[in-house]
């Protein structure tokens, strides 16, 4: 198995861009998660400003960023519906005319509000240069959904996190469910346990495989519940580790 990214989510306005940007530039691997909806990041909110900030810098062309949707952007835009904001987003790209945000996650929960794939299918093809994310578990509903947009034959990829969100380990992990389609993994992660968790997410995928892991909950200072770099860095030199030693 090999790792494609290991992302550090939940960095905000409270983050420094210098401290953010200095995390990003320790490896190639790494990917910064930004988690973005209605309430947080709509124009004129101070996590909107502070993500314009961001994308304006010059050292932004160099790493690797993502933005994970989520709430109402995320249902909206999975039905036909793009905020502004996001609209605005997609069409940010670098002087080579690589997009800035190279990945966009829909963390679509237990996809209750969900309706047709026709709208979905449309932005994929029209936004071919991204790759497209989508949290992923073992609910009906959303097993229905995905099964929809894979019968399409667009590309995407999936993200798998029973745990919502919440930061909790899963039982066990789940093996790649759609073929020729990759498979991320997220739920609990952090730099204690991330070099125990890869090898047991080693052992469920196939021997070349390409992946990637995705931490958040457990990178945040409990105290505080805020970002915190010093965390992320730990959870980065361990899963670089594992990368080192187990990839050939």
């Amino acid at each position: 198995m090999k790792l494609r990214y290991i992302t550090c989510s939940g960095a905000n306005e409270e983050t420094s861009h210098e401290k953010l940007i200095n995390l990003a530039k320790l490896s190639d691997l790494i990917e910064i998660g930004i988690v973005a909806n209605s309430s947080i990041m709509r124009k004129g909110t101070p996590q909107n400003e502070w993500f314009e900030q961001l994308l304006s810098l010059n050292e932004i062309k160099n790493i690797n960023l993502a933005l994970h949707i989520n709430s109402d952007w995320c249902t909206d835009f999975c039905n036909g519906s793009i905020a502004p904001e996001l609209k605005k987003w997609l069409k940010i790209y670098t002087s080579n005319k690589q997009p800035v945000i190279k990945r966009w996650q829909f963390n679509i929960g237990n996809g209750m509000r969900l309706q047709g794939v026709k709208d979905l299918e449309s932005i994929i093809k029209d936004n071919s240069d991204k790759e497209f994310i989508f949290s992923f578990n073992k609910n009906p509903i959303v097993v229905n959904y995905m099964t929809k947009l894979y019968k399409t034959g667009v590309p995407f990829s999936l993200l798998y996190d029973s745990s919502y969100g919440t930061g909790r380990n899963p039982k066990y992990w789940e093996e790649p469910y759609f073929a020729g389609r990759t498979h991320g993994y997220a739920g609990g992660l952090c730099g204690e346990n991330i070099y125990q968790n890869l090898d047991k997410i080693s052992s469920v995928v196939p021997y070349l495989y390409e992946t990637w892991v995705d931490a958040e909950y457990k990178l945040k200072t409990p105290e505080t519940n805020k970002f915190d770099v010093s965390l992320a860095k730990n959870y980065v030199n361990n899963a670089i580790k594992w990368q080192q030693l187990h990839t050939r």
